[in-house]
């Protein structure tokens, strides 16, 4: 097949973007990388009336260290995440990264791109939860900043609205251990059935403050609650690590298809949180 007719403006600025996004907010879709918005032009699940490319806006090309996080534009690629030394401070990213699709795949998806387009089951999502970050969204109206817990707001669906361009994504700088770990039918490459990430803040060998972010196929990325990982502070004991896991896992709400029933991503949930922990554990000073 190929796709439905449509306009195409190659921007060359962050404010013809946004001025043609504004025209038309629901017949306009963004091109970055295209990793995912091209097979479904393609297959006419998408027929948009224009597509507004950003590949080669300057302004959203940077990725730089900042003192409290990682800044990434909106047209960054993954293997240029990937690659950049400045990587190496965010553990479960740098951990992440490499296991999002093949390398052809991360040489022309971005980072923001995968955050935009929502894939509950995408690596990168959990990666925002459990480090915490910011989006940072821009209209012809101007700026507008989201935080990562707000970001997510159903499968395929995120806070930006339909005139607004992800500008820029800012993960924050991590302190203590952080693991990245997933679960695929096929190995390197394939959408994983489920994947999960902890960032454990650790002060004098025990753990102060712990992130939990889970995602997978109907459930979008999910940081658990206070509750939970309260009771993960201290030095952490197999019986907690077992209990938080679970607990954790029954209350996603994943959705059963070819490749799993919601019950059995539930199990690998509590299986992956659970082995997530132990790692942490092991690593205590």
């Amino acid at each position: 097949m190929h796709p439905a007719p449509f306009d195409y403006l190659a921007a060359r600025s962050v404010d013809e973007a946004c001025a043609a996004l504004s025209l038309d907010p629901d017949g306009t879709r963004v091109l970055a990388g295209g990793q995912s918005l091209l097979p479904r032009l393609v297959r006419r699940l998408e027929r948009p009336r224009r597509l507004v490319d950003i590949t080669t806006v300057a302004e959203l090309r940077g990725l730089r260290p900042t003192p409290h996080g990682l800044q990434i534009g909106a047209a960054v690629t993954q293997r240029t995440g990937e690659l950049c030394s400045a990587l190496r401070g965010f553990g479960l990213l740098a951990q992440a990264l490499p296991r999002v699709g093949k390398v052809t795949t991360r040489n022309r998806g971005t980072i923001c791109g995968s955050l935009a387009h929502a894939n509950p089951a995408a690596e990168l999502g959990v990666c925002l939860l459990a480090l915490g970050g910011k989006i940072a969204g821009v209209s012809a109206e101007g700026f507008r900043r989201i935080a990562a817990e707000d970001f997510f707001v159903a499968p395929h669906r995120t806070a930006l609205r339909a005139d607004e361009l992800l500008h820029t994504v800012t993960f924050h700088r991590p302190t203590g251990i952080g693991h990245f770990d997933e679960v695929t039918l096929r190995g390197a490459g394939d959408t994983p059935l489920v994947s999960a990430a902890v960032q454990a803040h650790v002060v004098d060998g025990t753990v102060t403050d712990m992130r939990i972010a889970v995602g997978g196929a109907g459930q979008i990325p999910t940081l658990a609650g206070p509750a939970l990982t309260g009771a993960l502070r201290g030095r952490l004991d197999d019986d907690t690590i077992e209990a938080a896991g679970r607990d954790f896992a029954a209350d996603l709400e994943f959705a059963g298809d070819a490749h799993g029933s919601g019950d059995h991503r539930r199990r690998l949930a509590a299986h992956l949180v659970t082995r997530l922990l132990h790692r942490v554990k092991s690593e205590l000073p």
